[in-house]
């Protein structure tokens, strides 16, 4: 019997790893760059206004005079007037926690006439940054014209209003 030498067998790579590697790295590229494509674009708001919430020395007393926390914009007032379509920012710079929440109907039920003097028109949206922090801001963009009350409800005495014009 003879023996028939066995045809050439074709090459296999020396090294899978490296091909399995390369296949893997194009995939994650692959799915970062479609990630990175389906995100939300970021959000970027003009602020048109800032008004500070203050306190001294972490000290908010309602008796206190002259008053120890309140609402400022740079100028010092409590109430400012902005064009429709503006973006509000208020930052606690005080070290009490304090909020920016609307004197519309449902906030004057809840916390008395004595936190909102003055009832906002039904017509007029609402607003409540909830609770913040030392150091924290809460934007709010007034889309609607109108006399807009607002208060802290953690400092009842502490009031604001925005004017909002055409």
């Amino acid at each position: 019997m003879e023996q028939t030498a066995k045809p050439p067998e074709a090459q296999k790579p020396k090294n899978r790893t490296i091909l399995y590697a390369i296949i893997i790295v194009v995939l994650i590229v692959v799915g970062v760059g479609v990630y990175i494509l389906t995100l939300p674009p970021a959000k970027t708001t003009t602020i048109g206004e800032r008004i500070t919430i203050w306190d001294t020395s972490g000290a908010c007393i309602q008796t206190a005079s002259p008053p120890d926390c309140g609402f400022k914009d740079a100028n010092g007032n409590v109430n400012v007037t902005i064009a429709k379509g503006t973006t509000v920012e208020w930052k606690n710079t005080g070290g009490q926690a304090h909020t920016v929440t609307s004197c519309d109907a449902g906030h004057v039920s809840t916390y008395g006439t004595s936190a909102c003097p003055t009832t906002n028109n039904s017509a007029l949206p609402s607003f409540d940054s909830g609770s913040m922090a030392a150091g924290s801001t809460y934007d709010y963009t007034f889309n609607t014209n109108g006399t807009y009350a607002y208060m802290c409800y953690i400092h009842i005495w502490m009031h604001g209003t925005v004017v909002v014009t055409p």
